[in-house]
């Protein structure tokens, strides 16, 4: 009989992980909620859309009509239909929503190049108003997000909008804008002086789009990027970004990078980007997106295996802190206790501790006695015993 396997770029997730992925979802979840984010959910089938942003990455399917729908790739589309459909005060601007959600989305990719095609994106959005404030609030729970891991958060600041300027004053034609704001986000030193060789705009600006890959690193970056981009198109951007680090008190995990010009039609205001030190991937992103899917909107999302990748590497996991009992008055204690007891399904002294081997036990309950079954289970046998007290 053939064994069967997971499609390329999707995989099956064990009880271990799977656990973990539980436990961390209802952790980024309950930050959302205690910062007043509630939950919601959207289809994962849609009707095929050729303007969605990401129209390249949607596994297109028909139904028994012929008619052509996507799984979903983005969150964020949907959550703009609900919104517009149910909160049209927040759609129109007028009032603030903080909506927050979690579930599967699938890329149409090839997995020689990518690693997957299916994961668990999780994210925030805060709707209807459009201020330093808010943007604040996304960074700072961003980073947050983070730390929920473990991992110590850095994250980066962009301004597309202060890009943006500089190519309104340097004239550059919208057919251009693309691979010039990907040349600078991607630092591509020749790319950018072929471009602007081919556009010759005037020396200061000229200067000051060269200039614009190296604008990184702390609030100093600033004053650096006034004395570049002095007009006050670009002062005004870059003012908005210093109120936002303003309302920070330790902003020693920030930094800025305004050469961060990815999706510039896209990304309206601020962006920004997290990372870990030692994990060369960006682990969220989002940023402001006003007028491009609704008037007044941010938010960021992350990507659950990611995390979990640097949050811990291949081959590494936490002891186990699941217990077998044969007892079930211990048992019940325990479990009002928050530990994970497994009830034995033998009494037999011969089998119990087989049975707590395959169940991946660090410890055994049995006849008024905790036993640690693995070299790791030494420290929560005596939690155990404290615990149990005369009992054990």
């Amino acid at each position: 009989m053939n064994v069967p396997q997971p499609v390329d770029g999707t995989r099956f997730t064990l009880p271990p992980l799977a656990e973990k992925r539980r436990k961390l979802l209802g952790q980024l979840r309950d930050l959302y909620a205690d910062w007043g984010y509630r939950n919601v959910e959207v289809p994962a089938l849609e009707v095929f859309d050729p303007a969605h942003p990401r129209v390249n990455q949607s596994f297109k399917l028909t139904d028994d009509g012929g008619k052509l729908l996507a799984l979903r790739s983005d969150f964020t589309p949907a959550l703009a239909g609900l919104v517009r459909f149910h909160h049209r005060q927040a759609a129109a601007g007028a009032a603030a929503l903080r909506l927050q959600y979690s579930g599967t989305v699938w890329h149409a990719i090839d997995p020689d190049f990518a690693h997957a095609r299916e994961f668990t994106q999780v994210g925030i959005e805060l709707i209807g108003v459009s201020n330093a404030r808010a943007d604040t609030e996304l960074i700072h729970l961003a980073r947050e997000s983070v730390r929920v891991f473990g991992l110590a958060p850095r994250v980066e600041i962009g301004s597309p909008a202060f890009v943006r300027a500089l190519f309104r004053l340097a004239e550059v034609p919208p057919e251009q804008e693309t691979a010039l704001a990907s040349a600078i986000d991607r630092k591509d030193e020749n790319a950018l002086e072929a471009l602007l060789t081919s556009l010759n705009p005037a020396a200061d600006l000229r200067r000051a789009l060269r200039a614009v890959p190296d604008l990184y690193g702390g609030q100093e970056v600033l004053k650096e990027a006034r004395r570049l981009a002095p007009w006050p198109e670009t002062i005004r951007e870059l003012d908005r970004t210093e109120d936002i680090l303003e309302q920070f008190e330790d902003r020693s995990e920030l930094l800025l990078e305004l050469g961060m010009a990815r999706r510039l039609s896209y990304y309206t205001r601020m962006t920004f980007r997290a990372y870990t030190p030692d994990f060369g991937q960006p682990l969220l992103g989002g940023g402001r997106y006003d007028g491009a899917l609704l008037p007044a909107a941010a938010g960021f999302s992350l990507g659950l295996e990611r995390l979990l990748s640097a949050a811990l590497p291949e081959g590494a996991g936490q002891p186990s802190r699941v217990i077998l009992s044969s007892d079930d008055v211990a048992a019940r204690l325990l479990r009002r206790h928050g530990l994970t007891v497994i009830r034995a399904l033998s009494t037999d002294p011969g089998h119990l501790r087989a049975e707590a081997a395959t169940a991946g036990a660090a410890c055994l309950v049995h006849e008024g006695r905790v036993e640690a079954v693995t070299s790791g289970g030494n420290g929560l046998k005596s939690e155990l015993e404290r615990i149990l007290g005369g009992r054990a």
